[in-house]
């Protein structure tokens, strides 16, 4: 016999609501968010647009920045193209979610504490490296 489960509330984890969980999940889905957060947990908590998309795009071609530039060898076009996403889909998702905040005057992304937290959960789910 299947014990009869008390509320839905019993099948999500960390015990959040559903909603929150998928919200988690949604946010996590795509390596670009995932890896603006991580570059922001690296870097001290906040970097501006321009940061990220060069990190992003470079993590993306697996370059390496260099001693004579920091894009690693990376298209300016394919910079421009990381930085526009971000700037339209993934960091509106992100602040919708209080996951990051952003200041439209310094177009600077910062990690909120949530974002760590969302961080801490995707390093439990992902497991050692």
């Amino acid at each position: 016999m299947i014990p009869l489960l008390g509320s839905p509330e019993s099948l999500t984890a960390f015990g959040e609501p559903p909603d929150a969980v998928d919200t988690a999940m949604d946010l996590l889905a795509d390596g670009r968010r995932r890896a603006a957060l991580q570059y922001l947990a690296e870097t001290g908590g906040d970097a501006t647009l321009t940061e990220l998309a060069v990190e992003i795009a470079a993590r993306e071609a697996d370059a390496e920045p260099n001693a004579i530039s920091d894009h690693g060898g990376v298209p300016s076009r394919e910079r421009r193209a990381v930085r526009i996403s971000l700037h339209h889909t993934h960091v509106p998702k992100l602040t919708t979610a209080d996951v990051v905040d952003y200041d439209t005057a310094t177009e600077t992304v910062t990690l909120t504490d949530r974002g760590r937290t969302l961080l801490e959960r995707a390093d439990a789910v992902e497991g050692p490296d």
